[in-house]
């Protein structure tokens, strides 16, 4: 507006430049009657132009939407001044995807706008463009190009990797659970003992999971789990148990979940607020959580490196399980593994060729039945094959094999 009316005045100063003294005086006569409607003239396109730029910033973030929603495929010629503005933003996010608008239109594409520089295809309009970033060929693209920057990065240097293993070193101590942490977790399950076994003497409590492992963060859930006779059935000692907590003042929030993979009973320590899950006949998991806890104690680094990544998927919002995130004891799975792999190893590998009648695409053949003295892990071979006849085979199903948890080298 400003720009209109600065334009409007320098027309009317040349034109009074090339008229007669006469003409110039009947002129200023003339507009002295119209001064003041031209004055409130100015004033109110100064105040539709404030009225503007007040609300230029809340219509921002609208505008494209309403682009995107409203406009068809229309002449640029025929846009609004709002149409415009949304087309210059829904551009701007496109560039972002790599998709960019042409300077000079294509010779053999006349109606393409846009150009994919990604994928090196013409797009006509920015629907169009929207359609192609949700398809599978650019995202696929965009992800190895994204996999090759990354793999193109310099090696870290001995002052980044000493900085990484500070803040790895510290965050453990700061997020994690210490050793007073874990007596009171043991704590809150001789009180639960008692409790349940007043009403159910046979059966006994333990801590397993992160708590037990030392995996676990401050915040993390306490696993219970109870080991029953084979005279009773996992529902109906769990249906028991639910019972036993409501009428328990100790805790608080009592409820179940049987239908989750694992049936638990969910209940919060009402002196510390913790969250317990409370599990029957959860063996394997016991079992995997005193392997853990072993491997802990043979290589320092195990367990900093465990909770920084449960820390990292924590604020990433994908150690959640139940909304589709990876479960925790995964991430003590995933640093297992690097460190298995890595050169020199600082993990022993525990099953694998070394064993006669190994087979990788049969791991379900093992099955790890505990440790031994915490330097050797049991397992267990059981054939999966009716027709097996190897001699090897057969008197590996009858033994046990023992794999020791220190590494020589």
């Amino acid at each position: 507006v400003d720009k209109r009316n600065s334009e409007a005045l320098s027309r009317e100063k040349s034109t009074l430049k090339n008229l007669s003294p006469s003409q110039k005086q009947q002129t200023r006569t003339d507009n002295i009657g119209d001064s003041d409607d031209s004055a409130s003239g100015i004033e109110d396109t100064s105040d539709d132009l404030s009225k503007m730029k007040s609300k230029e910033s809340n219509q921002e973030n609208s505008s494209e939407i309403d682009y995107l929603e409203n406009a068809t495929v229309l002449d640029e010629c025929s846009l609004t001044l709002e149409q415009r503005r949304g087309l210059k933003q829904a551009e701007a996010r496109l560039e972002r995807d790599h998709i960019f608008r042409l300077e000079k239109g294509s010779l053999e594409y006349t109606d393409c706008r846009y150009l994919c520089k990604l994928c090196l295809i013409f797009i006509e309009n920015i629907q169009e463009a929207h359609k192609h970033i949700k398809e599978k060929p650019h995202k696929y693209i965009l992800v190895k190009q994204e996999e090759s920057e990354l793999r193109s990065l310099p090696p870290p240097s001995p002052a980044h990797l000493a900085a990484v293993s500070i803040a790895v070193v510290e965050l453990a101590k700061e997020q994690g659970i210490t050793d007073d942490d874990l007596r009171f977790h043991q704590d809150i399950v001789e009180e639960m003992s008692k409790v349940i076994m007043t009403y159910l003497p046979e059966c006994s409590l333990r801590l397993y999971g992160s708590s037990a492992t030392k995996f676990a963060l401050k915040s993390s859930d306490v696993n219970i789990d109870i080991k029953f006779p084979p005279k009773k059935n996992r529902p109906d000692l769990l249906i028991q148990v639910l019972g036993i907590l409501k009428n328990s003042t100790l805790y608080v929030d009592v409820e179940s979940d049987f239908h989750a993979k694992l049936p638990v009973v969910v209940c919060k320590d009402r002196k510390s607020g913790l969250l317990c899950r409370v599990s029957a006949g959860n063996y394997m998991a016991c079992l995997t959580t005193d392997l853990l806890a072993a491997l802990g104690k043979v290589e320092p680094v195990f367990t900093p490196l465990v909770l920084a990544l449960r820390y990292w998927a924590k604020l990433c919002y994908i150690d959640s399980q139940t909304d589709g995130g990876i479960p925790s004891y995964c991430f003590a799975l995933m640093v297992m593994f690097c460190l298995q792999q890595r050169k020199p190893p600082l993990l022993p590998g525990l099953l694998g060729s070394w064993i006669e009648g190994f087979d990788p695409k049969r791991m379900d053949d093992f099955q790890l039945k505990g440790l031994v003295e915490e330097k050797f892990v049991k397992w267990e071979y059981n054939s999966s094959s009716a027709t097996e006849t190897n001699v090897i085979a057969d008197e590996n199903k009858a033994k046990a094999d023992h794999i020791s948890l220190k590494y020589t080298g």
